[in-house]
């Protein structure tokens, strides 16, 4: 395995960086990739020139057929060929691709690099290194950590020994490099590599396989043997894979999903694969800084949610979804003064579907930045239209946590309140409790910005994710919705009763309003108005109905029927 642990110490000079879009044929080369090829930015545009012109003609059809492969099975690949400059110099690259799915309006595309390796050229040896292995970390690349999953699958099956595939990704590494940079991202790679590489055997395999991933063969062990491992190297990342930057110390900690294989199994390593990065996602989903096991389950479950996926996308696209409000009144006269606004999906089949049965999945897969987008301009328009007639009310709009590290989240909400012209401090944006224990500082910048805007801001669920009330110091926050489970409990368990108190309590020392959310009984009521709370929402006043149908103290009105 020596070949694995080496260090890779080539020079990064040689190196281009690209990306390319299949479908609008869009490519971006960096300024090392220009000089790489021998052409200058103003006589070759790679949108519009076919890059393949540069490729020798002799290698040009093998290296038409090896990109053509990767764009159809989404896969990573390495190629070596040569290219001939305009001034006939030949030389020999590498260039490596990974492809990587849209996001929301961003369209899939493949990403990489390109190294010039033409000193090496008869150095067969070094070529092979360089074309097995990942140039930031000197790690086996993917192409070949397939290779090598192979090989042990197959020598499982004749030595009747088990083995595990462990693939492990960062959490939060995407926030290191977008903050300090790519150098400090590549410095931490390096370090989790020789962590990793520290804590495993020389019969192991491990690898880079993705921009934050890394794969590891374990053969011979079994899961409970690889959970124990998995643990150990979760612990590891966490205390030594730091690095200096900005002046203070970076670290990350890392999410590992197992998929295991055996003699009696006729598996294949790209299943394998598919498995242990099942296993990898269900691990983050459910916290983060774990390990998890792969099973069946997940499997069906992410049938469920490609399907979901798709059908949602044709949602958005088809105005099925639906924005209902829910009143909040005040508990001293029983006034309505604003309204929640909730999103529903009006599916064809399955009839009105609500939030907890797509909402995860839209914010796994991005989709939940367009959601919140639509019914954000549909609140300010219906709110701005209850204004219109004469109506002051606030309407309070949800904000997921992707939409919150979105930079582009404060210029959506000032769109929707300019084209709707509802004054900003009728607008309620509200964020989960649990969003803001899982990474308050960037959080906490962007509430500030949106905070700016004039606009008001809720924390929801108050006390169901463990309260942190010295964030309500730092929170430029003017509401707090107390979670219905406490509500439940109201006039049943002096538990509930005390909690509600403390956070009451709490919010008037601090000059904030407490909403009580899931409000169902008359009982409830009377013990919130004994408590001092000022509003509530829930059964007892109205569930969520359609802007048509609801009844504000005698007033109705509506802009639309659902959202277009």
């Amino acid at each position: 395995m020596e070949a694995v642990m080496r260090e890779f110490t080539e020079p990064q000079h040689d190196h281009g960086a690209w990306e390319y879009e299949p479908d609008t044929h869009r490519t971006r080369w960096s300024t090392a990739l220009y000089e790489i090829h021998g052409v200058e930015r103003e006589s070759f545009d790679p949108t519009v020139e076919s890059v393949s012109t540069l490729v020798h003609p002799d290698d040009r059809e093998t290296y038409m057929a090896i990109v053509r492969d990767a764009i159809a099975t989404r896969t990573p690949f390495a190629c070596q060929h040569r290219i001939v400059r305009p001034d006939g110099d030949t030389r020999v690259v590498i260039i490596r691709g990974s492809f990587v799915e849209g996001f929301e309006d961003t369209p899939d595309r493949l990403i990489g690099t390109t190294q010039d390796v033409t000193e090496h050229a008869g150095d067969e040896e070094r070529l092979s290194h360089l074309a097995n292995h990942d140039t930031v970390s000197g790690l086996y690349n993917s192409n070949r950590f397939m290779e090598e999953l192979t090989r042990e699958i197959a020598s499982g099956r004749r030595n009747g020994a088990d083995g595990a595939l462990l693939v492990l990704n960062l959490d939060r590494f995407s926030e290191i490099n977008s903050v300090l940079g790519h150098m400090a991202g590549d410095q931490l790679l390096r370090k989790v590599a020789t962590v990793l590489r520290g804590r495993l055997r020389d019969t192991d395999t491990l690898a880079r396989i993705g921009g934050d991933e890394f794969g590891m063969i374990l053969p011979g062990c079994g899961p409970e043997a690889a959970g124990r491992v998995a643990t150990q190297l979760i612990e590891a990342i966490s205390n030594g894979a730091t690095i200096q930057a900005g002046g203070t110390e970076r670290r990350c900690g890392g999410s590992i999903g197992m998929a295991f294989f055996g003699p009696a199994e006729r598996r294949l390593a790209d299943d394998l694969l598919v498995e242990a990065s099942l296993a990898m996602h269900r691990a983050k989903t459910n916290g983060r800084g774990h390990a998890q096991s792969f099973s069946e389950e997940m499997r069906a479950e992410q049938a469920v949610m490609l399907s979901t996926e798709d059908e949602l996308r044709g949602a958005i696209g088809g105005h099925e979804l639906r924005v209902q409000f829910q009143p909040i009144v005040s508990l001293d006269d029983g006034a309505t003064i604003g309204c929640e606004a909730l999103v529903r999906w009006e599916h064809p089949i399955r009839g009105m579907v609500g939030p907890g049965d797509f909402v995860s999945i839209a914010e796994e897969t991005g989709l939940i930045s367009k959601i919140g987008r639509i019914v954000l301009e549909q609140a300010c328009r219906q709110a701005a239209l209850w204004k219109r007639h004469g109506r002051d009310l606030f309407v309070s709009v949800n904000i997921s946590p992707r939409q919150l590290t979105r930079p582009d989240l404060a210029a959506d909400i000032s769109h929707a309140l300019t084209a709707s012209g509802l004054p900003a401090n009728l607008l309620c944006l509200e964020v989960t409790e649990t969003a803001l224990l899982r990474d308050p500082g960037p959080i906490v910048e962007s509430l500030r910005r949106l905070k700016a805007l004039g606009v008001r801001i809720a924390i929801d669920d108050f006390g169901a994710g463990a309260s942190s009330f010295g964030l309500l110091r730092i929170l430029p926050v003017d509401q707090i919705k107390i979670d219905h489970s406490f509500i439940q409990g109201l006039g049943d368990t002096t538990s509930d009763r005390a909690v509600v108190a403390a956070v009451v309590s709490l919010a008037k020392e601090l000059g904030l309003s407490v909403i009580a959310e899931g409000v169902e009984t008359q009982r409830q009521q009377a013990e919130l108005r004994d408590l001092g709370a000022e509003l509530a929402q829930g059964f007892l006043y109205s569930p969520a109905r359609n802007p048509d149908e609801l009844q504000l103290d005698g007033f109705a009105a509506t802009v639309l029927h659902g959202v277009v």
